[in-house]
């Protein structure tokens, strides 16, 4: 479902994954004043769709999981 939406697995971490998401122009973030200080900086459209398809990833994976009556079971067992 990551990589379908333009992420990809970038480390394993035990029984979870670090997902990332490049941006188009990493400049247009990291903005700086004169002062020294990060400004709010405007996120390009390109950057913003980039953005959304993550978040919109990781929903399509939470409801996909909860389709699932074996796994939902599991999550409820207080015990685990």
């Amino acid at each position: 479902m990551v990589d379908r939406y333009g992420g990809s697995a970038n480390k394993n971490i035990g029984d979870a994954f670090l997902c990332v998401w490049k941006f188009a122009d990493v400049k247009q973030i990291q903005a700086m004043d004169e002062k020294g200080k990060f400004e709010t900086a405007r996120v390009s459209p390109k950057n913003q769709m980039v953005a959304d398809f993550a978040v919109f990833s990781y929903v399509k994976i939470i409801a996909k999981l909860n389709k699932y009556k074996h796994v939902v079971k599991f999550n409820e067992n207080k015990e685990i």
